[in-house]
């Protein structure tokens, strides 16, 4: 009789692969870090290969771990998406959601057709608002934000987190004749998102450069009308790997220095405790967690 890994083992190899980091593994499926390197030391045990490699207290996965790793979250989400053919039949009504602009433009509306095709009789209303920690409104179902994950008497599951370098368009690089070190952004047009000044700050004294220059530049209400200002070549802006993926990866922005550091907030889907019992919010939470883990990979490393 073949010997089949146990589910919540492969649940925490998946998480562990996308994250790289046994807290947030542990914190997205609610156990304990020593549970979490216990799984994986299970997990280990029953395989024919070494899963893990260890550099001194701290564990990571092998190459062979992690193409298993991608093969079971390719077989999980096959489980995942025969289950859901039959009960999305039964998921019906409206669903309001409300996200960051950011990530509603970057990620959300590239793939809100996939949500829609997988349960076609709900009605979805995108919402977006700057006011990125306020999940105060009734007339929401569920929110899209940006934060550090505590929002009180909420229901709140973890999405990604990101890492932060500045992104300006292949034109403008080429209009000031690259830039050879950081402190040549003194010379350029800095493209800040309201309220989000100290991101800036953090990554310049971590650059080795006056952090007063962040108060410069130009300031646009959401990450969007940042982000296509960065596109058109009005500036250099402070964009992350998650909702400038796309951009980055067609050339429609680039980043110019090496340096990238983790950001200190995060995505998270929040809602009351009440309407994460919906239907259509559970069906919600479930796909966004799944598609993220299937096209977004989190590094978890240093700078």
């Amino acid at each position: 009789m073949k010997h089949y890994p146990s589910i919540q083992a492969l649940r925490v190899l998946t998480s562990f692969a996308r994250t790289g980091s046994v807290e947030e593994t542990a914190d997205e499926l609610f156990l304990t870090r020593s549970a979490v390197t216990y799984q994986l030391r299970l997990l280990e045990r029953s395989l024919s290969f070494s899963l893990l490699h260890r550099a001194g207290t701290r564990i990571g996965l092998s190459p062979e771990g992690l193409a298993y790793a991608h093969d079971v979250r390719l077989a999980l989400n096959t489980i995942s998406g025969s289950a859901q053919r039959y009960a999305n039949r039964s998921v019906s009504g409206t669903l309001v959601i409300c996200s960051t602009p950011g990530f509603a433009g970057g990620w959300l509306c590239s793939r809100i057709a996939k949500f829609n095709g997988a349960f076609p009789d709900v009605k979805i209303v995108l919402q977006t608002q700057t006011l990125l920690e306020n999940v105060a409104n009734e007339d929401i179902d569920v929110f899209i934000t940006f934060g550090n994950g505590h929002w009180p008497e909420m229901s709140v599951s973890y999405l990604v987190g990101i890492r932060i370098s500045p992104v300006c368009s292949p034109v403008f690089l080429h209009q000031h004749g690259m830039f050879k070190d950081p402190k040549d952004l003194s010379n350029v047009p800095l493209l800040n998102i309201l309220g989000d000044e100290t991101d800036w700050e953090i990554w310049l004294t971590a650059a080795g450069v006056d952090p007063f220059l962040a108060r410069s530049g130009i300031t646009f209400h959401d990450g969007n009308l940042c982000y296509n200002a960065a596109v058109y070549s009005q500036g250099v802006a402070l964009g992350d790997d998650f909702t400038c993926r796309a951009a980055l990866a067609s050339g429609m922005l680039v980043m110019p220095f090496d340096l990238s550091l983790r950001g200190r907030r995060s995505y998270y889907l929040v809602s009351s405790p009440a309407k994460a019992e919906m239907p259509t919010v559970a069906a919600f939470s479930s796909w966004i967690k799944t598609e993220i883990m299937a096209n977004h990979t989190e590094d978890d490393g240093e700078a």
